[in-house]
């Protein structure tokens, strides 16, 4: 993934990004409390995946998103979550 330059907003400097799906950041500490329930020691939830759940709540919560979108910010709090519990 190649890097980007993003202005930070602070007196004309700029940061390296190297995330392309930056919007997702801004939302992301909402939709990991949307969603985090379904992660918490269940492999399905009333017969349906957790990550599939967990991708409608996203989507539905954030319409303007497009799948990708959904299913990237859906893995990354999931990872986030797998390691909590790892290290927990």
């Amino acid at each position: 993934m190649e890097p980007i330059t993003v202005n930070d907003g602070r007196n004309g400097t700029f940061i390296v990004e190297r995330r392309k799906r930056i919007h997702l950041r801004a939302i992301y500490d909402d939709a990991m409390m949307r969603v985090s329930h379904f992660f918490h020691g269940h492999t399905d939830w009333v017969g349906s995946p957790i990550e599939y759940l967990a991708q409608r709540v996203v989507h539905e919560t954030y319409p303007d998103l497009d799948g990708g979108d959904v299913r990237v910010l859906v893995q990354a709090i999931e990872r986030q979550l797998k390691n909590q519990f790892m290290h927990a």
